[in-house]
């Protein structure tokens, strides 16, 4: 048995095997954004119709991305929570979901928990405006509405009030992801950001940036009464091993986990922004705890829960492959064996066009090449003039 895993393994890491994933998971997102765009009258003649069908249909091609994590790169992946927590509100409400943002996959690791939940489908989260013309995964966030920023805030607060609007009735139970950090973690964004706290009299955190206030403000407000309770999740790597988005592409293997805490609105005090936005603050300096209490024990202070994976992706998984990278596979051995040079050229350039689209999302979530200066100022601004986007999705 050992040696037939040694092979699977083997056969993962081939350029081949990797071309025809990348080339089944490009398609298959043109093939969602195409029923999507189908679906697209009925945004204007029943708009929770279209809600509900189109959160169906994207979850046959998101829920590809925990899966390469879960099964072709077999992360392993816990959760800690108190007991009895998701099976008394997983999938039973709108929540907003407060991430930290080490890492490059920090949002993949999510999805884990998002999709073991069940509420892949109803996943909303803010991010750059750029991610939106990514052709497949970036057309799926345009049309299951996600909003969009630019980093100027006189433009991004009248987009940002219309998206929480906008949102307000959602039908599906939704997650709305913030990275309160507003941009990835980078030593040099994190000396920053210690200078910036000290300056204010604001917890120096050790393990995460100072969170930016404004957007957590501005969402508490515009949709007030939306949200019953807020999930924080803190994301911890073990052995401090960070993944990268073509370590999962090439099957390197990873150990993640997470902590997931709820938090009732009512006990939140929401009168002001000042009250928000120390209550942020203390979240992040128990975040910041949490992550010192792992380094220390390997394990965070609340049990493991079962949370097991879920079946639905690798049924989804195969039937892309057998719809989508059998075919061209299949396609291209014959038409080598009839010498059909021409179009077997145009397969062949379909696949690699598929690589180099997909070079492009990875390049988005590349700290070391993507990331940009945002969050190098913060000591000349203050928390109340920065807002909080998730800087990176493929996203991202």
């Amino acid at each position: 048995m050992s040696a037939f895993w040694s092979t699977i393994r083997w056969i993962k890491k081939r350029k081949v095997t990797v071309l025809l994933f990348v080339f089944s998971f490009i398609v298959s997102g043109l093939i969602i954004n195409l029923l999507e765009l189908m679906t697209l009258p009925l945004y204007f003649l029943n708009k929770k119709l279209f809600r509900q069908i189109n959160s169906r249909i994207v979850y046959f091609h998101w829920c590809i991305i925990p899966w390469a994590l879960e099964s072709w790169a077999e992360y392993d992946i816990r959760v800690f929570a108190k007991e009895g927590l998701f099976e008394t509100f997983a999938n039973q409400e709108h929540a907003l979901c407060i991430l930290n943002h080490r890492g490059d996959l920090d949002w993949m690791i999510g999805w884990v928990f998002i999709e073991r939940s069940g509420m892949l489908g109803g996943t909303k989260a803010i991010m750059k405006d750029i991610a939106k013309f990514l052709p497949g995964i970036g057309w799926t966030f345009m049309f299951m509405e996600y909003p969009f920023l630019k980093r100027d805030w006189n433009k991004d607060e009248k987009r940002l009030a219309q998206s929480c609007k906008n949102l307000s009735d959602y039908p599906v139970n939704m997650l709305l992801c913030l990275f309160a950090e507003g941009t990835r973690f980078t030593p040099e964004k994190h000396k920053a950001s210690m200078e910036f706290a000290r300056s204010r009299g604001l917890p120096v955190l050790k393990h995460h940036l100072t969170p930016r206030t404004k957007g957590f403000n501005f969402i508490m407000n515009h949709m007030e009464g939306v949200f019953p309770c807020i999930y924080d999740v803190t994301i911890c790597y073990r052995n401090n091993q960070e993944p990268t988005l073509m370590g999962v592409v090439n099957a390197e293997p990873c150990s993640a986990d997470m902590m997931v805490r709820r938090y009732p609105i009512t006990d939140i005090d929401t009168s002001s922004e000042e009250a928000m936005s120390q209550w942020l603050i203390n979240l992040f300096k128990d975040k910041d705890d949490l992550v010192e209490h792992y380094q220390k024990h390997g394990s965070f202070p609340e049990k493991q829960v079962n949370m097991p994976k879920r079946p639905y992706t690798d049924l989804v998984v195969m039937m892309w492959l057998a719809m989508v990278g059998v075919p061209a596979l299949l396609s291209g051995l014959y038409l080598a064996w009839v010498g059909n040079w021409l179009v077997l050229a145009i397969i062949v350039a379909a696949v690699v066009l598929a690589d180099r689209l997909f070079q492009m999302i990875a390049h988005q979530t590349d700290t070391a090449k993507s990331s940009s200066s945002y969050g190098l100022s913060s000591k000349k601004k203050s928390t109340q003039e920065a807002t909080p986007t998730q800087e990176d999705k493929k996203e991202q």
